[in-house]
């Protein structure tokens, strides 16, 4: 024990003891064959992680790889889902959009998207602002929402009218700020709106 004592004291006096010097000049040549850039995409760590966005799937990119997809987008209400590449491009990098139409069902009930984010969303009492880009005729109010997957509790709401313009995407920015932060993160984002108008598609949301 106590050559044990004897030794632990002795690290600990040689660990204290090091001091280092960091140059700002010199240093190693780096090799001329050594160049490029390696980034493993694991676990989100790209979009949700550095790059910090709570939605997941913005904008539907895909490649010749990796095609566009809905996922995890989620139908509210009668909703139905077609990705389209419109005539009218949000941008040459943005050609996918989703289109949310009513489904064959008569109803007056709103419908809409729901994102589920990255492994849920943590609704925190501060400011969440965002905004998505709509193409369409609709001339009513959508809705945004950020609300608990589990419950019926809503932590924010917003109500946004409609600057939709045939045959032109028009942004739309929203502000949230919940006064109560949610238990758990199993939260979501919904954008809703009236079935009545027909369908509008949605872009970098």
């Amino acid at each position: 024990m106590i050559l044990q004592l004897f030794s632990l004291s002795f690290l600990a006096g040689i660990a204290s003891a090091i001091n280092l010097k960091v140059s700002s000049t010199g240093g190693n040549a780096s090799s001329p064959l050594t160049y490029g850039l390696m980034f493993e995409d694991i676990n989100h760590s790209g979009d949700g992680g550095i790059y910090a966005e709570l939605i997941n799937n913005r904008a539907f990119q895909g490649s010749r790889e990796f095609p566009s997809t809905l996922e995890p987008w989620v139908p509210v209400g009668n909703a139905v889902f077609t990705l389209q590449n419109t005539s009218i491009l949000l941008s040459s990098a943005l050609p996918t959009s989703i289109n949310v139409a009513p489904g064959p069902l008569s109803s007056n009930a709103k419908i809409g998207l729901l994102n589920p984010g990255w492994w849920g969303i943590d609704v925190k009492p501060q400011k969440y602002t965002g905004s998505f880009w709509a193409l369409g005729s609709y001339k009513g109010y959508f809705t945004v929402k950020l609300q608990s997957n589990i419950t019926d509790d809503v932590f924010a709401s917003v109500d946004i009218p409609s600057s939709s313009q045939p045959g032109k995407w028009v942004e739309h920015t929203f502000e949230l700020e919940p006064n109560l932060a949610a238990s758990n993160i199993n939260n979501t984002f919904v954008i809703e709106f009236d079935p009545g108008s027909g369908a509008v598609n949605f872009n970098l949301i």
